[in-house]
């Protein structure tokens, strides 16, 4: 007995693997499997590849595996670069609950997962995955740490601002920016209104700011006098400012990791390539963003076309509508990363700040035909990822007479 072609399920978890193998006709081909997460587990694996292979004379190995957190990746690279014979699809999860679902399936367990898998994968017969670059991997990863200091940086912010009220709530109302350099190096050396109103306009001279350390501007130094004089704050006396100094410690910290982690995205980007991205030839979309777009979007060609990439990325309207039921209004699917449609509209209000450039004009139009703006942003949005699937598949800068 022969088996050209053999179906592999792996349920991917954190310590371990749940393995289930068919063939064609749907039947296992031997008892399912658990391997552990490690060196020893894949190879085991591998062994049970070679065992098949000899005994069934297998040429491909179709292997599925859900896309697990990141828990997949180290299995999924280990194994496309073992043999050409091992032929691996990443599955959105979604669509593997919704075939165990269309099953009928009372119990959910990892051995039964793993079957299903495998059975998907006989039944559909999905399309191999595309790989994006490693360094691309390397720069979401990045930009995902960057958005987690960055929201880290705002939380300690709102607590300054906070303990700001108890201390110097003149200055908190009075200043916008609780994040400016000026104002942090002033409360890192005088962090209280009764600090600063008893402190001498020379003292306050002596602060310095910014990577060149200059010195406080005088104007500065008088308005945050004047705010500090006979101040309402009821926390006075030693050791008022050492919470408002510590927070402001944090958020300088969270400052020059931020500056350190964009760095590090611009040497990773120009690793995969040399000159910058065609993307930043649009209006409202910086370097970065470009770079992380592109990031997650990987290789462009992996879409037949820009309608697959735009339901890939969630950004496909949909409705809920059934004989005389409807059960919503029409609106986005939200599938996919979420982070690429907040860079989506990040950039969309960039351009509309700017008033300047057809995707804005597109916008335009939306809201003077009576759509409700946040309408109008998500149909810019769509139509800003299509013009990024052309412009990424013809390696060809931004043509506005094109929109």
């Amino acid at each position: 007995m022969s088996y050209e072609k053999l179906y592999v399920g792996i349920d991917v978890s954190k310590l371990k693997h749940d393995i289930a193998i068919m063939n064609e006709a749907k039947k296992l081909v031997r008892r399912p499997i658990v391997i552990q997460d490690n060196y020893d587990g894949y190879h085991y694996l591998l062994g049970i590849f070679n065992q098949l292979q000899q005994q069934y004379a297998t040429k491909k190995f179709h292997i599925g595996l859900e896309a697990t957190s990141d828990y997949w990746k180290n299995i999924y690279y280990f194994l496309k670069n073992q043999s050409d014979a091992f032929v691996l699809t990443v599955i959105n999860p979604t669509r593997t609950k919704a075939f165990a679902q269309s099953e009928l399936r009372r119990a959910r367990t990892d051995p039964v997962a793993a079957k299903d898998i495998a059975l998907f994968m006989v039944e559909k017969q999905p399309a191999p995955s595309i790989d994006r670059a490693p360094m691309f991997d390397g720069i979401k990863d990045l930009d995902g740490q960057l958005y987690a200091v960055k929201k880290q940086q705002t939380m300690i912010s709102n607590k300054l601002r906070l303990e700001l009220t108890k201390v110097a709530p003149e200055i908190e109302k009075a200043v916008r920016c609780i994040k400016g350099q000026q104002l942090l190096a002033l409360l890192q050396n005088f962090p209280t209104a009764e600090a600063i109103a008893n402190a001498a306009v020379d003292q306050l001279a002596t602060v310095h700011y910014g990577k060149n350390q200059w010195s406080l501007p005088l104007k500065f130094i008088q308005k945050m006098k004047r705010l500090a004089t006979n101040s309402i704050a009821y926390k006075t006396g030693p050791g008022a400012g050492y919470v408002v100094q510590s927070l402001v410690r944090r958020i300088r910290q969270t400052q020059q990791e931020t500056e350190h982690l964009r760095r590090q995205l611009v040497e990773q980007y120009k690793l995969v390539k040399e000159h910058d991205s065609v993307l930043t030839s649009i209006t409202g979309i910086s370097q970065q963003v470009a770079m992380v777009l592109e990031a997650y979007i990987g290789d462009v060609h992996r879409f037949p076309n820009a309608k697959k990439m735009v339901a890939y990325f969630g950004m496909n309207p949909t409705i809920d509508d059934s004989g005389t039921s409807k059960k919503r209004k029409g609106h986005l699917e939200k599938k996919g990363s979420g982070m690429v449609r907040q860079k989506l509209f990040m950039a969309m209000l960039s351009i509309i700040r700017s008033q300047n450039g057809p995707i804005y004009d597109y916008y335009a139009r939306l809201v003077a035909a009576g759509k409700p703006k946040l309408v109008a942003i998500a149909a810019a949005m769509r139509k800003l990822l299509v013009i990024i699937y052309h412009m990424l598949k013809n390696q060809q800068q931004f043509d506005p007479k094109k929109m």
